[in-house]
């Protein structure tokens, strides 16, 4: 069976930020790469299809269930080690104006002032491309981040673009955003290797970009 040097051998929880919390006050050994995106665009499952776990992250189908900043240590199979952030889906409506505004006010306190985040993957459709939420988002953090922060792109759901648009679809979603576009699907693990590639070069980590050798 082959394996990666991205394998990831170990992942727990490790704690939460909650609405009102100081977004510097759960301290971390290892530098963090959050993940955030539309309720259901699939971020939870890609978390989990990243570190090759089925429940580590949890998945509904009832949008805005993640209602909190959810840290999760990872070690890979290379000894590399980083803190998965899960943050809270945004553009859900059902919430009441009031709790749609203390979630804004939690994600944009930890994108501004968290002193060890280094990555920021923007998760998208891939059938609708960049809507006027994540274009805010990326304009946020380009804006108000306190230090350099390294910004990646996901389609999800990309098996669901013909492939006769595949090309032309992530083209169109670098030139949107501005930035590194990966096309990703946890049907048929396209774009994993490419993802954590990405990931590790923002973290500032060695270069790894093929598998490892077989092993048993």
């Amino acid at each position: 069976m082959k394996s990666s040097p991205f394998d990831v051998i170990e992942a727990e929880f490790l704690g939460a930020l909650t609405i009102g919390s100081d977004p510097t006050s759960l301290p971390v050994q290892s530098a963090e790469v959050a993940f955030a995106g539309r309720s259901n665009v699939g971020k939870s499952s890609l978390i989990n299809s990243l570190v090759q776990r089925k429940g580590l992250v949890r998945t509904s189908n009832t949008p805005g269930c993640t209602r909190q900043i959810n840290f999760f240590d990872v070690k890979a199979r290379d000894d590399a080690r980083l803190v998965m952030v899960d943050l809270p889906g945004y553009g859900f409506a059902k919430r009441s104006k009031t709790e749609r505004s203390h979630w804004a006010d939690l994600i944009e306190n930890y994108l501004q002032k968290r002193p060890t985040l280094r990555v920021l993957v923007v998760l998208a459709d891939a059938r609708r491309g960049l809507e006027e939420e994540e274009r805010e988002l990326l304009a946020f953090v380009a804006a108000r981040r306190i230090s350099p922060l390294a910004v990646i792109v996901v389609a999800t759901k990309f098996d669901k673009v013909p492939k006769s648009k595949a090309v032309s679809t992530l083209a169109q979603l670098r030139r949107d955003a501005g930035v590194h576009a990966i096309g990703f699907s946890i049907v048929d693990k396209s774009g994993w290797e490419e993802l954590w590639v990405a990931v590790r070069k923002g973290l500032g980590f060695a270069a790894t970009s093929a598998p490892a050798a077989n092993s048993a």
